[in-house]
């Protein structure tokens, strides 16, 4: 493949603050669309930038500007629109104080499609953040975050915009979860498969520990679970940063590092079907035994109704990455502790995963092994053997 360096996508933005929590998505052509926010304006700005399979710049230079509306602009999430654009969502400060969530669809050309410096998703009072995205199947997208509206806690929301940028569900969103104390963040969100979606988060509820709850939404903005949540993981001790993937029959597989030995963290994962039933062990399954720190899970479909997850692993000292690939029934597939994808000298952190297109992953990472940060890559095929790029 061809690499196309930061410099060459936003040569005028070298040296000042760049990129910040960059996201892309497949273009549907071999290509793929970058959004990014940027402080060419002092304050920070959603951009985005598309990018061919021969890795040229399509749209013009240093990005267009998808929000540009005066205050803070932060932390976009992007999606495909299914016809070669995408939707962005983000954090905006555009009506004050606080954070408000937009979105903004841009065509394949690089052009907004709805109404300057993006529509509405929530403008409800005190703080809504963190804002993640998927498809609805239909063109548009369900976006979740959590909100601060009731004062003394943090719960979270969804709201589901159309392909013409009109939000179908109720004002400000859905709740997700109700009459629940302590706060409710970080969620993440995929397709259910049939319009909805399914959102996960870190729950607050025990008190001074965190455990991982979820929930189903419908296409017509209509709470699936338990009206509190689904616990997917209330195990002791804290577990964190949980990630999700959809499955091909429905339901999703979530994982998370998680610290119920009480002398490391460990990484876990769980299986929850479209009725919101757990149906692996109860007591999860982990994924690697090692007595050393994992900890950063990313997952993808394994196109089976399994996956592979990808984490750092602290076993020699260092930080490397260390994968597993999990079946239906979540059984390991590979090495019991996993398979080594890089164990360089020094720290590998900050991985990130997308499938191969046969049962594999494509898995890059940031690499000190040198002093500074460079990127790496290594493809890994179905059976957990390397192929070289």
């Amino acid at each position: 493949f061809k690499q196309k360096t930061a410099y060459e996508i936003m040569p005028s933005l070298v040296g000042s603050e760049m990129c910040i929590r960059d996201s892309l998505v497949s273009d549907g052509a071999g290509g793929a669309i970058i959004t990014w926010f940027d402080y060419r304006n002092i304050n920070p700005d959603i951009y985005a930038q598309r990018v061919d399979s021969l890795g040229n710049i399509l749209w013009q230079a240093n990005g267009v500007a998808v929000c540009d509306e005066t205050h803070t602009q932060e932390y976009p999430r992007i999606v495909s629109d299914g016809a070669g654009g995408a939707i962005i969502t983000w954090q905006d400060k555009r009506n004050g104080s606080y954070y408000d969530i937009y979105a903004q669809r841009i065509d394949s050309d690089g052009n907004p499609v709805w109404q300057a410096n993006g529509v509405a998703i929530c403008t409800a009072s005190s703080n809504q953040e963190n804002p993640e995205i998927t498809s609805d199947g239909s063109g548009g997208a369900i976006i979740t975050w959590q909100d601060g509206r009731n004062g003394y806690c943090y719960v979270i929301y969804a709201q589901r915009i159309s392909s013409l940028g009109y939000t179908e569900w109720q004002t400000n969103g859905v709740a997700l979860c109700y009459n629940v104390i302590n706060s409710q963040v970080y969620p993440k969100i995929t397709q259910d498969g049939s319009g909805g979606a399914i959102v996960i988060w870190e729950d607050h509820r025990p008190g001074y520990t965190t455990d991982i709850y979820g929930q189903r939404i419908d296409s017509t903005g209509v709470i699936k679970w338990d009206s509190s949540g689904l616990a997917i993981c209330t195990a002791a001790g804290n577990q964190f940063d949980p990630v999700l993937t959809s499955r091909s029959s429905g339901g999703a597989i979530v994982t998370w590092w998680d610290f119920r030995s009480g002398n490391q963290y460990n990484i876990y994962a769980q299986c929850v079907d479209s009725s919101g039933e757990v149906i692996w062990d109860t007591n999860d399954v982990a994924l690697c035994a090692e007595t050393s720190d994992q900890k950063y899970p990313q997952i993808i479909s394994d196109g089976v109704n399994g996956a592979i997850i990808a984490w750092e692993d602290y076993r020699s000292g260092y930080s490397d990455i260390y994968c597993q690939r999990i079946d239906s029934l979540g059984t390991s597939l590979w090495d019991s502790n996993g398979v080594v994808i890089c164990d360089a000298a020094s720290d590998q952190r900050y991985i990130a995963i997308t499938s191969n297109g046969l049962g594999g992953a494509i898995i890059t990472w940031g690499d000190e092994r040198s002093s500074n940060y460079d990127i790496y890559a290594q493809w890994i095929d179905s059976t957990g053997n390397f192929v070289g790029i």
